[in-house]
């Protein structure tokens, strides 16, 4: 599936510029013949359809790179969060068990290992010259929609799993996201949530999206897009304005540190059309105070990463709907709301909230246990949080200590 978009994705939008981060600019050309040479490298290095390469890199261009790389050999793409503590990254690589990883030099992980520089100002071919063989990659498997293709981490930072995703759940989540349409999408920033990115990764082909990756303060340079003194919300907030991107995209918490400092006089916003809060509920008046600070409407997006889809409030929507819950559906999402006991609840009562699409995870990685414990029989995840659905069909969310289900 990747490897067909990203050749078409290359034929139609050739020189436009898909990864844009650390000082590189790639174009949706360049990506498909970067990822071909690394996908032939690392078939050289022994890579086989259905083995798994793990890939901990922060938001670079080069992430996008290795990662179609790996789904261009069948192999299985593992997304780590190279920012999870060192013990936590060790266990889950313990359970992935990868045949190769892929990773920023300072991270020291056990087995066949090939780092990748993610600093300073050489060419993304010069990056991956470890990795790339100017040959072309083995031909593709014949299309699997049950075949793993990509393994997300997920749950909380001391102890993540892998979410695991094939071509039905991205195949679901690109017809949500972007139809049968060819083009059309907005720039965007690339920096919280990289990894669940990669699920996203076919509307982006698809879409023609350009994504610009800043890299953490400290990490290194990080091209003309950043600062040495400031931190993620000044970076964010500069990539945006002098990006002069639509939307400013971040969690709650991201969102009330933006709210704490000036903007700076120079920062022209005027191209900014949402501010969109991903994850977990907020206050009513956190998101008054960003509708008047940047002037735009806010919207609320609710999608843990082992539901693939979730629900959303609109841009044009009434305000309160932000204010209040995390919106309606997606389409062909379906929320179900039950209790302890797993039993329907009905009439506006609160119980735990079940997400099901056919883009909800196969399963976790290795840990059948814990997939029985969140899938459902009938296909639903359980998120582990608290909610209730009003008669305008809006899902209102309850701060709740996490249980078995879903932890984002």
């Amino acid at each position: 599936m990747l490897r067909m978009l990203a050749g078409e994705a290359a034929r139609r939008h050739g020189r436009r510029e898909a990864f844009v981060g650390g000082g590189r600019r790639i174009t949706f050309a360049d990506l498909d013949h970067l990822s071909d040479s690394v996908a032939a490298g690392l078939a050289h290095r022994g890579v086989l359809p259905g083995d798994v390469v793990a890939i901990a890199l922060p938001p670079i261009p080069e992430y996008a790179v290795c990662a179609l790389a790996v789904a261009k050999l069948s192999a299985v793409i593992a997304g780590y969060d190279s920012s999870l503590p060192a013990e936590a990254l060790a266990r889950l690589h313990e359970v992935i068990e990868p045949c190769l990883t892929i990773a920023a030099p300072q991270l020291w992980l056990s087995g066949e290992l090939v780092t990748v520089e993610p600093a300073g100002g050489r060419g993304t071919v010069q990056a991956l010259g470890r990795l790339a063989r100017a040959e072309p990659p083995p031909p593709p498997l014949p299309p699997d929609p049950h075949r793993p293709i990509m393994i997300i981490t997920a749950g909380p930072a001391d102890a993540p799993r892998g979410a695991i995703f094939g071509g039905r759940q991205l195949d679901a989540i690109r017809q949500a996201e972007a139809g049968t349409r060819w083009g059309g999408g907005e720039p965007r920033l690339l920096g919280e949530g990289h990894l669940e990115f990669l699920t996203r990764l076919p509307s982006v082909l698809q879409s023609g999206t350009t994504v610009y990756a800043l890299a953490s303060p400290g990490a290194g340079p990080a091209g003309e897009m950043s600062r040495p003194d400031d931190d993620v919300v000044a970076v964010r907030l500069r990539a945006t304005a002098e990006l002069g991107l639509s939307t400013l995209a971040g969690t709650p918490a991201l969102l009330v540190t933006a709210l704490d400092r000036p903007l700076p006089a120079e920062l022209d916003f005027a191209a900014l059309r949402e501010v969109v809060m991903v994850g977990p509920p907020s206050e009513p008046a956190l998101v008054q105070a960003l509708r008047e600070r940047f002037a735009v409407p806010v919207r609320t997006e609710y999608r843990p990463v082992e539901a693939g889809l979730g629900l959303a409030t609109s841009r044009d929507g009434p305000p309160e709907d932000a204010e209040t819950t995390v919106g309606r559906p997606a389409p062909g999402v379906t929320v179900a709301i039950r209790d302890a006991a797993g039993r329907a609840v009905g009439g506006g009562d609160t119980g735990e909230v079940l997400l099901r699409s056919g883009a909800v995870m196969s399963g976790y990685w290795n840990d059948s246990a814990a997939t029985a414990r969140t899938i459902t029989k009938d296909g639903f995840v359980r998120t582990g949080d608290a909610g209730w659905v009003d008669d305008a069909g809006r899902l209102h969310l309850k701060p709740v200590r996490r249980g078995q289900g879903v932890a984002r």
